[in-house]
């Protein structure tokens, strides 16, 4: 399946007019301009920290990096959520030619733009396995939810179809509590040195390492499928 996904991105070619994307030596040669890969670099790494596109054009915004070459009477046009949606869901930037996100990344993003999510000011980061963890009653991603109690916030996953619609059963699980399930799990399967350093799941190493983890309405982890793009 990895040497079919490759093929596939070996074809894949640039469309003339590509954010970050310039005509280089050649008939239809393109290389990326550097300036422009940190910026989608950026878009990306917003999005999987769980920003909604509201939230990643606020940020662009507020850094001054302007929509490119499209000007109304000299006044620069600002960047719209569609714009901003089609960067994140074209595959070229996954293409391993160009180097701007891993093919795990472009995957978990994808997931992410579909649960539409929005980090709070209180928390800058999505909870790490938003978009990984799976819901084996529907199938569903598991979101998070936090519930206040007593003066105290906890933090829990949740079935997105359930948080959606109600066209799941109500369960809910501590995250932290899955989170330190999955950690282990990783540090067993000996997925990598710096792993038996970590006592807390982060977001950058579940997607490194995961692709889905599929878990019941008590919280046990019933299947674990690996991330095979590394």
């Amino acid at each position: 399946m990895l040497k079919e996904w490759r093929k596939v991105m070996s074809k894949r070619a640039v469309q003339k007019g590509t954010y970050g994307f310039v005509e280089g030596q050649g008939k239809n040669i393109f290389k990326i301009d550097t300036e422009k890969k940190r910026v989608v670099r950026l878009m990306f790494d917003l999005c999987l920290d769980g920003m909604s596109l509201g939230q990643i054009k606020d940020v662009i915004e507020a850094q001054g990096i302007l929509y490119p070459a499209k000007y109304k009477k000299d006044t620069p046009i600002r960047w719209s959520l569609a714009e901003i949606s089609k960067i994140l869901s074209n595959p070229i930037y996954s293409d391993e030619r160009y180097k701007v996100v891993s093919t795990q990344e472009f995957k978990v993003a994808q997931r992410m733009l579909k649960l539409n999510t929005r980090v709070t000011r209180q928390k800058i980061e999505i909870s790490a396995l938003v978009g990984i963890a799976v819901c084996s009653e529907c199938g569903n991603f598991l979101v998070e939810k936090s519930v206040s109690s007593r003066g105290r916030k906890y933090l829990y996953y949740i079935c997105g179809k359930y948080k959606k619609n109600g066209g799941c059963s109500p369960h809910k699980i501590a995250i932290l509590e899955l989170n330190r399930s999955v950690l282990e799990i990783l540090q067993y399967q000996n997925m990598g040195k710096e792993m038996l350093n970590f006592k807390e799941l982060t977001r950058e190493m579940a997607i490194k390492y995961l692709d889905r983890v599929y878990v019941n309405s008590t919280g046990e982890i019933e299947n674990v499928e690996w991330n095979t793009y590394q």
